[in-house]
């Protein structure tokens, strides 16, 4: 059974870079296509990884995220 999803994982990603850290970006085909390459990557390290929390790994993964 999937522990996240991608949609999943861009949804909180979005969260977590707008209201927990007060980013502000364009939202452009580009910002799109790299907030859901970063939403690919976590939902693939949560579902390789043993015993990882899924919001740990985005705010790590949201730490490559430069607007």
């Amino acid at each position: 059974m999937a522990r996240l999803n991608k949609e999943e994982a861009l949804s909180f990603l979005l969260t977590h870079l707008v209201v927990e850290r007060g980013e502000t970006f364009e939202m452009n085909p580009l910002t799109l296509f790299h907030l859901m390459h970063l939403a690919a990557e976590a939902e693939n390290r949560v579902q390789q990884e043993q015993g990882v929390i899924p919001h740990e790994v985005i705010e790590e993964i949201a730490d490559g995220f430069e607007s």
